[in-house]
């Protein structure tokens, strides 16, 4: 499923560029939010995990020692699920960087030519999933978040486990816009919706001189939106 929508909320001509695109298999409800109503929300945010770039090489060694397969040869090769279809995906070029182990997952930075991004391998099933950045993995891997301000796009990655594997959503928004805030909350329902806060600041001239135009963001003159997202 697939949808995109160019939207005006609260009729702020300001916000007349905010743009989305939803990819995922369920549908997804999203909502803008007053002051009001976010306040009241980010009130009943859960704790987040911290976040960990550098590798571990403890970690490693271990997950070298469980999974001597995977690293062969200075290539990598993780299985995992495309279009409902189990594949594998073999590397030479990518460096694998093991930042984290969250529940049964064992969390790894990618990094090579145009490719960045978080692969998460699952020590029991093991099947990989990605994420634009470093996730938030809650309840025992039952849900999986991240948030990324990245150059063509601003990104959340949602996953949910199901009886057999996980429903998922990816919503892509314009990049003018950035990821300002981000929370997680458990509605009435016992599942995790998300808020956020976003924001697309307009530019201001500084300065101009002979050397040309010189501008910054203004900080004053934008478009700021709070969004729910329910799934």
């Amino acid at each position: 499923m697939a949808k995109s929508q160019i939207l005006q909320p609260f009729d702020d001509e300001k916000c007349q560029y905010f743009s989305y695109t939803i990819k995922g298999n369920e549908a997804i409800k999203i909502e803008f939010l007053d002051n009001e109503n976010y306040n009241y929300l980010k009130a009943k945010k859960v704790e987040l995990n911290l976040i960990f770039n550098s590798e571990n090489p403890n970690l490693l060694a271990e997950f070298k020692r469980k999974f001597p397969k995977i690293f062969q040869d200075s290539c990598a090769t993780f299985p995992f699920y495309e279009d409902n279809k189990l594949r594998k995906i073999k590397s030479c070029n990518v460096k694998f960087y093991l930042v984290d182990k969250k529940s049964d997952f064992y969390i790894f930075k990618m990094s090579g030519f145009e490719i960045s991004g978080f692969l998460l391998f699952n020590e029991k099933t093991k099947i990989s999933r990605f994420t634009d950045n470093f996730p938030q993995i809650l309840e025992n891997g039952k849900y999986i978040v991240s948030f990324d301000n990245g150059l063509n796009s601003t990104t959340i990655n949602f996953y949910k486990k199901n009886e057999k594997s996980y429903n998922e959503y990816e919503l892509r928004i314009t990049p003018r816009f950035k990821i300002e805030e981000y929370n997680l909350y458990k509605n009435a329902y016992g599942n995790f919706d998300v808020i956020v806060t976003l924001s697309s600041k307009s530019l201001k001239l500084v300065e101009e001189g002979k050397n040309g135009k010189k501008y910054e963001f203004d900080k004053n003159n934008g478009c700021n939106l709070k969004l729910k997202i329910g799934y």
